[in-house]
């Protein structure tokens, strides 16, 4: 199973088809407009399955598509924490993330509401969150959440496999300006830790379109 995280950074009616080349099973897109705005016949060809997630008021919000399967969301509390859209997809279990106003606090706290139905769950997406800015979340910060996550069996999946301490990752995720200057790693994906798997990033192409790699995931 392929899977394609990415920040799309808006105007994804005008950017599908260069993430559509990564032929994936399953797009998480944040900082998506609603979909009902891309009218592509390539997009809406291509799409077998989706599910969409954007609060009122909100011009961006969630979005979560596959080619080959159906995608079942599932309904949890978020306590207008955004954005959160778990769903089951292909016998698997799926929380995606784009996190908006308190970023790690908000993904904490969720996650604390709901941690056991996060065992076995693949949490993946923009958290536009890392380590290194833990002294301005207090008692809530990324450090907190690895610790979280860890009771129930997760790990982020860059780190397991590259030994990478959390905060000194050689590899970025999202550019600053979209400036290579300015490498931030922001984005995960956290799954079973005996999960078989292999992640990579898309190249610095993407960086005319957006500010962010796409992040992909191979699951075994």
């Amino acid at each position: 199973m392929k899977i394609v995280s990415w920040n799309c950074n808006g105007a994804f009616r005008n950017k599908f088809q260069y993430i559509q080349k990564l032929n994936a099973d399953l797009y998480i897109i944040e900082e998506c407009e609603n979909p009902e705005k891309i009218i592509r016949p390539e997009y809406l060809n291509y799409v077998k399955s989706s599910a969409y997630k954007c609060f009122k008021g909100d011009k961006k919000g969630l979005l979560v598509f596959s080619p080959v399967a159906t995608i079942n969301p599932v309904h949890w509390n978020d306590n207008r924490m955004r954005y959160y859209l778990p769903f089951n997809f292909l016998k698997h279990h799926f929380l995606g993330v784009w996190t908006k106003d308190n970023y790690i606090e908000d993904l904490y706290l969720y996650s604390s509401f709901n941690i056991q139905k996060l065992k076995n769950r693949y949490i993946i997406g923009d958290f536009n969150s890392n380590v290194m800015w833990d002294r301005k979340h207090g008692y809530r910060t990324h450090s907190d959440f690895n610790k979280l996550v860890s009771k129930v069996g997760l790990g982020s999946a860059y780190h397991m496999q590259t030994g990478d301490l959390f905060g000194q990752e050689k590899q970025a995720t999202f550019y600053l300006y979209r400036k290579p200057e300015k490498p931030y790693y922001i984005d995960y994906a956290y799954l079973p830790e005996k999960s078989t798997f292999n992640i990579t990033f898309g190249d610095s192409s993407f960086l005319q379109y957006s500010d962010h790699l796409p992040l992909i995931l191979n699951v075994k």
